[in-house]
């Protein structure tokens, strides 16, 4: 199967053996034994992805990445693992432990993760067979198609999962590098066509699967708030609430592949789901699109009220494109998880954002105060320029200010935050010596986006002046609207941050290389990400121990 030719294939969807998938099932309401796997997969309902032979054949050696040190890897590159779908069911091993079997024996089989969608419809396939033997063969051929569906979700996994749920499995060798090598340099057509899936089978598949999870998820009502979500919260679910996620999930996949193929002309776009009256199921995508409820409505239709993880103050359109784009990248671009706030001018000091973070504080547990309100960390990146954040000392003394009126707000309420607490909590930050573009894009790069604005807009200029423009914003560090001005062309800073967009992905997708190393706005984006993981939802509480005779803080 050409799907073990993918580079950590099964690195983010990982393949389960039949014990492990029995497991998952359940989670999911279904109770399965090693003897209904075995009868499903010779009625041909539920056909494993994989079987692995103790037998070595050089016909079946694959090429798995040299780091994935994966068990199905280092199988795949001996020869033992075989196609179960292309074998006499009855003929190989079966699912039963034998008598004389050592503690090291497994049956050999090895399931999808994304598998567990077919169980159902496996488990009814057989239910029917008993009653109408004629219906048996209906259900072999829709187990098949659902199979091969379940093949191309695994095969796009690795690329697109991590962004939907955001989260990222490392394991096997798959380290950050080479999970990035693994996402960024094969793309959803080459995955799909390792998979032997057609592009225009990708829509319909992600439709059935939606209808499925309206039709059937008991969390339906809740599911306008649920999408916001990512994993911390999708797989907390059990039961039919569970596989409905997953079914949602799966859709998602075959989507951004879609998607992804649309962009490059190769198959038409996706339909706008608003232009129908009635309900479809592109409605009820995974994520925060332009037709869904926004998370602030979404919570106040159950009586909830929102509070982001982090808040981030840049100066202006083009550093809030950017990093909101870097953000989706990493999963986190939720405004439940962080929200992006454009102060217009790095002549300012964000002192009511500040009062906006100060955390309500609840009652009093264990002889510290409980944070009522969700924690927001505070976070002001701006150039290094102006009397607030124009040297070390000016920023030193502004963030001090900063923290001073959480320090306030809090002591208001009858706690303390300790200094510690105040340094997680606000952050401020610099591009380092140049503005924003020179900071983090190379000479060559801005005159190439300078050359391509004006194409766009009409405007010429010869490479030479486009090169000595940029070496004279550089060589001044002065900002990059003086670059416009020197070729007399109308400022275009918003045109120029768009220009800019897909070069900085680009250097998000290899950020281990050395040459792209210490990009200020991705390092940004790492660090945001780590403070949207340290105040994900739970039980806060201030470090700082109550007195014997302090009250508890009031709830408002």
């Amino acid at each position: 199967m050409r799907l073990l030719d993918l580079p950590f294939v099964f690195s983010q969807a990982r393949l389960l053996e039949s014990r492990q998938f029995i497991g998952k099932a359940k989670s999911w309401g279904y109770k399965l034994t090693l003897d209904d796997l075995q009868e499903l997969n010779q009625l041909g309902l539920l056909v494993p992805f994989f079987r692995v032979d103790d037998v070595r054949d050089a016909r079946y050696v694959a090429s798995p990445h040299a780091e994935d040190w994966s068990k199905i890897a280092r199988y795949a590159r001996e020869g033992m693992v075989r196609d179960p779908a292309a074998e006499d069911a009855s003929a190989i091993w079966p699912h039963l432990r034998p008598d004389d079997a050592d503690a090291d024996w497994w049956d050999g089989f090895l399931y999808g993760y994304w598998q567990l969608l077919g169980v159902k419809d496996a488990l009814v396939g057989r239910e029917n067979s008993v009653v109408w033997p004629s219906s048996l063969e209906g259900s072999i051929e829709w187990a098949e198609r659902l199979r091969s569906e379940h093949i191309a979700m695994a095969a796009l996994s690795a690329r697109l999962l991590p962004r939907i749920i955001g989260r990222v499995t490392y394991s096997d060798g798959a380290n950050r590098a080479n999970l990035s090598a693994a996402r960024f340099g094969i793309d959803s057509k080459s995955r799909l066509a390792a998979a032997s899936f057609p592009a225009d089978k990708l829509l319909p598949a992600a439709e059935s699967l939606l209808s499925r999870a309206h039709t059937h998820d008991p969390m339906r009502q809740w599911w306008s708030l649920i999408r916001h979500s990512d994993h911390s919260g999708w797989f907390k679910m059990r039961d039919a609430a569970l596989e409905a996620v997953w079914q949602r999930l799966a859709a998602e996949v075959l989507l951004r592949a879609h998607e992804e193929l649309a962009d490059a002309g190769e198959i038409k776009p996706l339909r706008d789901p608003e232009a129908s009256r009635v309900w479809t199921p592109l409605l009820d995508r995974v994520g925060d699109h332009h037709y869904a409820d926004g998370l602030e409505r979404s919570l106040a239709r159950v009586g909830l009220a929102p509070h982001p993880r982090v808040l981030l103050v840049v100066e202006g359109a083009t550093e809030a494109l950017h990093v909101h784009a870097l953000l989706d990248e990493l999963g986190i671009g939720g405004p439940h998880q962080v929200r992006i706030h454009k102060q217009g001018t790095s002549s300012d000091w964000p002192h009511e954002l500040a009062r906006s973070v100060i955390p309500r504080l609840g009652r009093v547990r264990g002889g510290h105060h409980e944070v009522e309100s969700g924690v927001t960390a505070l976070v002001v990146a701006m150039d290094a320029e102006g009397k607030y954040w124009g040297t070390p000392e000016k920023r030193a003394e502004h963030l001090g200010r900063l923290q001073g009126i959480l320090r306030a707000g809090i002591e208001a309420q009858g706690g303390t935050l300790t200094q510690t607490e105040l340094d997680s909590l606000v952050h401020v930050r610099t591009w380092g010596r140049y503005t924003y573009e020179l900071a983090n894009f190379a000479d060559a790069e801005l005159e190439r986006a300078l050359a391509q604005v004006g194409a766009t807009r009409g405007y010429t200029a010869a490479p030479s002046a486009l090169a000595d423009a940029v070496a004279h914003v550089r060589g001044g560090e002065l900002d990059i609207k003086v670059a416009f001005d020197r070729m007399r062309w109308p400022l275009e800073k918003g045109l120029l941050a768009e220009v800019l967009l897909p070069v900085l992905i680009a250097k998000f997708a290899r950020d281990d290389d050395d040459d792209e190393a210490n990009v200020p706005v991705i390092e940004l984006a790492y660090d945001v990400r780590d403070l949207v993981a340290r105040f994900a939802p739970g039980g806060f509480h201030l470090e700082s121990e109550v007195g014997l005779r302090s009250n508890p803080a009031p709830n408002s």
